[in-house]
């Protein structure tokens, strides 16, 4: 049975064609899939990410776990960046974060149960102590806004200002006491903002960018458009 998005109601109400991508039920595309990929490099749209792996490495074990994981790659990124890392399970590219003193790592569909997998056993193999693991996929909802133009747009939209955030840049900010971590960057490369929330509040986050999508102009795009500006990743 496939995993749904929490962000799956807005996209029906959007007028989503649906299909099957590694186990999840999501938009192939809007109906339009040229517009998608001419947003994408022209002007910003929107991508559902809750696929994509979503593993939290924290307390005192985590930057031996981190660096063991991507082959002791140094430096792990400085507290509010991230950087892309290797080796992954398959040897495809992770994203690692770093925010409140703990890791991010963020992985492709497909590397997810892998590279979670490959933590727990390195873990338990080197008896590293004090250090907590969560996958947080199946518990967040997570969305990028990609292209040229994303990260204005998405600034106008949110109720607080993320002008600050750099390139590789990556925080967490409450609003109406939900924690949102918002990354600066694109698994495409590019530029673009990703928004990582509770799955319960995913509709009033995907809400707000189908209510103002048109104003903003984010196009709203399947993955079918997401994996061909990955292909070169």
């Amino acid at each position: 049975m496939s995993l749904s998005s929490p962000f799956e109601a807005v996209h029906e109400r959007m007028g989503a064609n649906f299909a099957e991508y590694d186990g999840w039920r999501l938009p192939a595309d809007f109906g339009d899939p040229a517009a998608e990929r001419a947003a994408i490099e022209n002007g910003c749209a929107a991508f559902d990410l809750s696929s994509f792996g979503r593993i939290a490495l924290k307390d005192a074990g985590a930057e031996q776990a981190v660096g063991d994981l991507v082959g002791n790659q140094t430096p792990l990124p400085a507290d509010g960046q991230w950087l892309w890392a290797g080796p992954s399970a398959d040897n495809k590219p992770l994203r690692i974060g770093r925010v409140k003193g703990g890791y991010l790592v963020l992985t492709p569909p497909k590397q997810r149960q892998k590279v979670l997998a490959a933590v727990q056993k390195n873990a338990y193999e080197k008896q590293i102590t004090g250090l907590s693991i969560a996958d947080l996929t199946e518990k967040t909802a997570m969305l990028g806004i990609y292209g040229p133009g994303a990260a204005e747009a998405v600034n106008n939209i949110l109720p607080f200002d993320i002008s600050r955030i750099e390139p590789a840049g990556i925080t967490v900010m409450s609003f109406f006491m939900i924690s949102i971590t918002i990354i600066r960057g694109a698994w495409t490369g590019a530029d673009g903002i990703e928004l990582i929330c509770p799955a319960s509040a995913a509709p009033l986050a995907a809400g707000a960018v189908a209510k103002y999508h048109k104003r903003q102009n984010i196009t709203p795009a399947g993955m079918d458009c997401l994996v061909d500006a990955m292909s070169g990743i």
